[in-house]
Order: structure tokens, then sequence, then C-alpha cells
């Protein structure tokens, strides 16, 4: 499958990359057989939220590849916007995908200045996120916008 530069990350991902909402849908079985074909198709990119079923995808994506993990990108979002927040967020996040880093957080949804402001406020989301990459459990951090 066909990769490219995922910004100025030093990321390459697969043109074609696979989203967690739509396993809230279907059960493990079907789910781990799609995530693990991805991967033996050449995919590389895994895309989830904590929100995704309060955690659900993530357990699925964490169960079915994780003995996988140094072959793909894995992304997760946080709807969180405090810096406990966003850490505590993560924490189940990796818990739940089972590994100990992500290799892009997404601060999700954001959809109006007022989040955006709280995310970028000295104890806000942006800060636990700093805080992570320091810790070596995020690689790259981002915004996923919305509105």
């Amino acid at each position: 499958m066909k990769k490219r530069a995922f910004g100025n990350t030093g990321l390459e991902t697969s043109l074609l990359g696979f989203g967690g909402f739509h396993l809230l849908e279907i059960p493990f079985v079907e789910a781990e057989h799609l995530l693990n074909r991805y991967l033996d198709a050449g995919g590389n990119y895994i895309e989830t939220a904590a929100s995704y079923g309060n955690g659900e995808s993530e357990r699925k994506i964490g169960k079915a590849v994780s003995h996988r993990r140094n072959e793909y990108v894995l992304v997760t979002k946080t709807g969180e916007r405090t810096r406990q927040g966003c850490l505590d967020s993560l924490n189940r996040s990796l818990e739940n995908l089972r590994t100990d880093h992500v290799d892009v957080l997404l601060m999700h949804a954001v959809g109006t200045m007022d989040e955006l402001e709280a995310i970028l406020a000295p104890d806000g989301a942006l800060a636990g996120a700093e805080e992570a990459v320091r810790a070596g459990k995020v690689r790259h951090i981002g915004l996923s916008m919305h509105g």
C-alpha cells in the first residue's frame, strides 16, 4: 500500500487509514479480523478516540493488534481540556490500547475559540500533552477540529 509523509512528524503513513469509530458496531472477532487484514495489506495508520464507546474502540484495537504495535502509527484523541484531565484520559487510553505510547494525541472536537483557549491555558490539555511527550507516552500532538 502506498505511503506518504505525515506532515513534518517524520512518520510515514499509508494512504488508507483505519478509523476506529465503527468498531463499536461489530463484535470483537470481526474487528480483530479487519484490523489484522488491514495491517497484512500494508496499512499502518490506526485512529481512535477515548470517547468512542467510552474506550471500547480502544480496547478492541488493543486486544486485536497490540502484539503488532511496531507495525502501525497509532493515533488517539482526548476530549479533555485540562492538564490533569488530558493525562488521566491518556493513561486510560494507553491501558485500553495495551501500549506504552501513542504516536499522535489529538485534542478532539475543538469547535470554539473558548475550547481552544482552555486547551492552550497554562493548566490546559496542551500542558498535559507536552508533559506526556517528555515522559515518552506521546510522540506528536495535534488538534481535531469540528464545527
